[in-house]
């Protein structure tokens, strides 16, 4: 299990994010390849009765590229306050899609989730989020950044809701780093905190006012 700590931002449109990728001041701090772009496509998914929600877990399965599955598992870490977030996080790779909740490989996530759900129960999609990622790494003073630039799309059967963030995790050093990133690009860049996570996003095309 690791703890996840980051900032959300959401941009006024995609073209915020094409304008912050072109920053000269952050392109000077990125560390190896300026940026590098990846395609994610991950379906979200629980028990019919809703189990997981219940438990305050967020539970998903990305394609990989390449080839595989990753598994993750998103835990209670309070609100969101001011797009920061504070989660613990567990992740797996698969090498093939799961039906049953019982076919986890054994480890602390089967283990959480098997104590919130029923082995046998099924897994029921809730939604799937669809967007392209770029990736800068920064050395920011005397710390590690990831900040990934998010532009798609978070979809329902039924609805759609586009995407356009600007996501900041530390990797090393403080805290405040982040923090004072996202203050930055905000004086610089039309860039609010968010309110919601991609989860919380998707819950609200479900009618569901709901956060992990």
């Amino acid at each position: 299990m690791a703890i996840e700590e980051e900032i959300k931002l959401t941009a006024a449109s995609a073209l915020v994010l094409d304008t912050v990728a072109q920053d000269g001041a952050l392109l000077a701090k990125c560390q190896g390849t300026p940026i590098k772009t990846r395609h994610f496509l991950a379906t979200y998914y629980d028990t019919p009765e809703r189990h997981l929600l219940q438990n305050h877990l967020a539970f998903r399965m990305r394609q990989e590229q390449g080839g595989g599955l990753r598994a993750n598992l998103k835990g209670t870490g309070g609100p969101m306050v001011a797009g920061l977030a504070q989660r613990q996080e567990w992740e797996e790779m698969l090498s093939t899609p799961i039906a049953h909740w019982e076919e986890l490989p054994a480890g602390e996530m089967r283990e959480r989730i098997l104590a919130a759900v029923d082995p046998q129960a099924a897994l029921v999609p809730l939604f799937v989020t669809d967007f392209q990622r770029r990736v800068l790494l920064l050395q920011w003073e005397e710390n590690r950044v990831e900040m990934a630039l998010d532009q798609g799309e978070i979809r329902t059967d039924t609805q759609i809701h586009p995407l356009a963030e600007v996501e900041l995790e530390r990797l090393a050093g403080q805290g405040e780093a982040i923090r004072a990133l996202a203050d930055d690009l905000m004086q610089r860049y039309p860039l609010t905190y968010s309110q919601r996570s991609k989860f919380g996003l998707g819950l609200a095309l479900l009618g569901l006012d709901a956060e992990i």
